[in-house]
């Protein structure tokens, strides 16, 4: 046992402790049996594995059974405070049977540290007592991080003013020994006149009546849970004799010590029917095979544990209802995947049947249809009817697609018409009348086809204009469902488009779409280091959408617009695109863009949208939901969690939805945060950004439910951890390739719980992290 002043664990049957208090927090942990613990006045009954924290000055008592065997922790307030100066000022609210969800971890903690600390107590190896301080310290880290409650400050007193603060403290540890305030005043370099009007203004009391008053109301407690006498009291408690505390006594109380002694006994003994003095009838336990075995298993139990840091805490109260019920916003999924013939590849075909099945994309964007290589090139043939046809690719390409039920949006480009416009007209006339013969006019009277011309374009707006017409009355031909529209380059920060561009107010007649690109990374120079530049871009996808809305509307073009390629915050470079995970800023962007669009569009997989532009830099202007070897980006599980939203909305924030639907509910809290990605390989910065949540939810349905939980952030999904945690000097072969995809997934676990119409739970959310809840009925 290590010495008294400092702390002391021990294993203990506890059959009965009479009232007592101690200076100093007190843990129990009960291994066996049960336990019935009264604190004041409530009552709390404690099973195998639970445990609860006493606090300082708290009077309790227990009543075990001859089985009842506990780990008794007690940290003496002096030893305390000398780590956590700010002890006296709080109090710990821990007992892990009445713990909101969330806090599971922690306590799961607190027992694996008791544990170490009763085993390494049991080997007593040269080593024992650094692990002993070591546990203990961390048991002390958990409580002062996690479960620790600010006490009503005392009257007068600002927690604010350190000196204060400090021999306040010392007057709690000190108060049964001689102090007086000249000592004090000599201790803290101050005159005994200049302490005395400084310690009265901000605590409001004078030295003696504040130090009179800790004596107090230590001997209180002693007088109802001690059989001592009087002077035995006043000695044990500072007062220089039975007179003084006797005076000071009933000046305080109205009555002396005695008085107040027989009147506690009698109500005591009237409410209890019982003896008002309870004799402790505890005893030491030796720990025994059985029992180091069960210390194991909670050592055990913990590994996967890891010790979560404090964060900046925040409580945020969501109501059902407080939002109007709105249906959750759905937009046509577009997913690019460049030519057409690449659906012929198997990892492809993999991606597009995950894609269809897990996120509902019901589009492939198809580019450079005509000039491309899909098409096989005409042969001359003296056959009668020709055994190879141009079409054999694309043929085997739709026929997967259509197997899919997932149709083209295909990507006119304009400059690829001015080389050999008929010819061209001519090729993309062939193919329609092909296509339709062997797939059927339903089919592809669901497509869509997209004129497009860059940005920057020396065009002249008629002549952009003409050919879009040309191209109209083409496909309308066909079939007037075909929707046929245009990509309008529109600038966010001058709300308007190059004036080649203008064309398309002209045109509202003949356009059935609007398409249009939106990509935070072009608002910001990634050569600038100053934070500010890129929180500038913060909302940038959702302020271009609705600028651009206004924009159609004034001009009397208001149609259904799709984002074709669109991008949050990122990295230039793989190192810190790798770094800065970013689920959270996707889901959020997506949530607030979806109800003003018509269809959202990503990129299918990295190779295939860099491999677009030929060249070695990473691509900023649009989201891929695939890495290599299938391994799954943060769009593709920021998308999947939209997907699973179910019901209607009926609370919605910056940084949480909450859906109602006919088994349940559904909550996704996110971490949003918009930095200079540089910073995110900046270990110190990504933890400042980390934040804990204790969430009250109001206006529940009462009863049983299963929680499943989704935790998706860089330790829970995020491809490029695995990679970097796999990664040698020797690089990554496809073995490694392959285990980091299929285990780079969301951590799920799952929950019992009986939820009242107000019902909390902590959260812990990393930068940028997505947890997604869902709490279904259970009949």
């Amino acid at each position: 046992m290590k010495r008294k002043e400092e702390y002391s664990i021990q294993l203990e049957n506890v059959t009965c402790l009479a009232p007592k208090e101690h200076s100093g927090t007190t843990i129990l942990f009960l291994l066996q049996g049960e336990l019935m613990i009264s604190v004041a006045e409530h009552d709390f009954q404690l099973y195998r594995n639970d445990l609860i924290v006493l606090n300082h000055r708290e009077l309790y008592t227990a009543h075990g059974s001859n089985d009842t065997i506990v780990i008794h922790l007690h940290i003496s307030s002096p030893f305390f405070t000398s780590y956590y100066a700010n002890y006296f000022h709080i109090s710990f609210d821990c007992i892990s049977s009445q713990i909101d969800t969330g806090r599971e971890k922690m306590i799961a903690l607190l027992q694996k540290y008791l544990a170490e600390m009763m085993i390494a107590q049991s080997h007593k190896t040269e080593s024992s007592q650094l692990e002993i301080q070591s546990a203990l310290l961390q048991i002390m880290l958990l409580l002062t991080r996690f479960f620790k409650k600010e006490l009503p400050v005392q009257e007068g007193v600002s927690i604010h003013d350190t000196r204060i603060t400090r021999l306040t403290q010392q007057l709690e540890q000190q108060f049964d020994e001689q102090i007086t305030l000249q000592g004090i005043a000599e201790q803290e370099f101050l005159s005994t006149s200049y302490l005395s009007r400084y310690f009265k203004k901000v605590t409001g009391l004078g030295f003696l009546q504040y130090l009179t008053q800790i004596r107090l109301k230590h001997s209180i407690e002693d007088l109802r849970t001690s059989s001592a006498n009087i002077s035995q009291i006043a000695q044990k408690n500072g007062f220089s004799s039975p007179k003084n505390f006797t005076t000071s006594f009933k000046t305080y109380f109205g009555k002396t010590p005695t008085i107040y002694r027989q009147e506690m006994m009698k109500e005591l003994a009237s409410v209890t029917e019982k003896p008002a003095y309870m004799p402790t009838q505890t005893k030491r336990v030796t720990e025994s095979p059985n029992i180091l075995a069960q210390l194991a298993y909670y050592r055990q139990a913990a590994e996967q544990v890891s010790f979560v840091d404090e964060a900046p805490f925040e409580k945020k109260t969501i109501s059902v209802g407080s939002s109007k019920a709105t249906t959750i916003p759905e937009a046509m999924h577009i997913l690019t995947i460049g030519e057409l013939h690449v659906v012929l590849q198997e990892n492809v075909q993999t991606q597009l049947l995950m894609a269809k099945d897990e996120l509902g994309v019901r589009y492939v964007g198809i580019r450079h249809l005509i000039p491309g290589s899909t098409f096989l090139p005409d042969k001359e043939t003296d056959e009668k009817v020709p055994t190879s046809s141009p079409y054999a690719n694309s043929d085997l390409a739709i026929s997967y697609l259509k197997k899919l039920d997932m149709g083209l949006f295909i990507r006119i480009e304009y400059q690829n018409i001015p080389i050999d416009e008929n010819a061209y007209f001519s090729k993309l006339e062939q193919f329609l009348r092909h296509t339709i013969h062997v797939f059927g006019r339903h089919f592809v009277s669901r497509w869509y086809f997209m004129y497009f011309e860059p940005h920057r374009t020396a065009v002249p707006k008629k002549e952009l204009r003409r050919v879009y017409l040309k191209l109209y009355s083409l496909l309308k031909q066909f079939d007037a469902r075909i929707q046929v529209g245009s990509y309008f380059p529109f600038s966010e920060r001058r709300e308007a488009p190059l004036s080649n561009h203008e064309w398309i107010k002209d045109t509202a007649d003949r356009i059935d779409f609007v398409g249009f690109n939106a990509n935070q990374n072009e608002a910001v120079d990634f050569s600038k280091s100053s934070n500010e530049e890129f929180l500038v871009t913060e909302d940038y996808v959702l302020s271009k959408t609705q600028k651009l809305k206004h924009y159609l509307k004034r001009n009397h073009l208001d149609k259904p617009l799709i984002l074709i390629n669109w991008n949050t915050l990122t990295g230039n470079t793989r190192f810190t695109n790798g770094t800065f995970f970013r689920g959270a800023l996707i889901f959020q962007t997506m949530i607030a863009v979806s109800s003003e669009l018509f269809g959202l569009g990503f990129w299918i997989n990295t190779e295939l949208h860099e491999d677009e532009w030929k060249d070695r830099n990473i691509r900023l202007d649009g989201l891929e939901l695939f890495h290599y070897f299938n391994g799954k980006r943060p769009a593709f599980y920021a998308l999947k969690f939209k997907q699973r939203l179910r019901g209607e909305i009926v609370a919605y924030g910056d940084d949480f939805v909450l859906t109602a639907f006919e088994d349940g509910y559904q909550l996704v809290l996110l971490n949003c945060k918009q930095f200079n990605p540089l910073y995110s390989v900046e270990n110190s910065l990504l933890h400042d950004y980390r934040k804990e949540l204790h969430i009250r939810l109001k206006g529940l349905l009462p009863g049983h439910y299963q929680v499943r939980k989704f935790q998706f952030d860089l330790d829970n999904g995020a491809l490029y951890s695995k990679y970097w945690e796999l990664n040698s000097a020797h690089g990554l072969d496809q073995e490694l390739l392959e285990y980091a995809e299929q285990t780079s997934v969301p951590k799920l676990s799952v929950s019992e719980e009986v939820m009242t119409d107000d019902w909390s739970f902590y959260a812990y959310l990393d930068i940028n992290s997505i947890h997604f809840y869902e709490f279904r009925k259970t009949i």
